[in-house]
């Protein structure tokens, strides 16, 4: 499991056909187009480098955006496919101020159950 505060921005590292598909359920959203070199290159590049040979269950949390969601979002370079056994999770943050459970059962074979726990007493208005 890696933690981070900051987004890396995993679809700033799609092909454009990827970026393409999400935007289109957008329709009055132009597809952005792709962004200069950042900070977290090199991150994601050694991240997917290492995930190339390594098959075991691995999670990548981190804040930042605070919009909560679980997703794979990281594109091998030798398959251009995402990798299966990479999994984000973005946290709740302000306004919504809840907590994600992570369990780990080495008995199940995707390793890690994820669960939103929401405080009622935190839901935004």
């Amino acid at each position: 499991m890696l933690l981070t505060q900051a987004n890396p921005g995993f679809e700033t590292h799609w092909t454009p056909s990827l970026v393409g598909r999400y935007f289109r359920i957008f329709p009055a959203i132009k597809v952005p187009e792709k962004p200069g070199p950042s900070g977290f290159d090199e991150i994601l590049d050694a991240l997917a480098g290492e995930l190339e040979t390594y098959k075991n269950p691995t999670v990548f949390v981190h804040g930042d955006t605070h919009i909560f969601h679980v997703s794979k979002p990281l594109l091998s370079k030798r398959t251009k496919r995402f990798f299966e056994n990479l999994t984000r999770i973005e946290t709740f943050g302000d306004p919504d101020t809840h907590w994600v459970r992570i369990t780990v059962d080495p008995s199940k074979p995707e390793l890690f159950t994820i669960e939103p726990e929401i405080v009622p007493e935190n839901k935004a208005n």
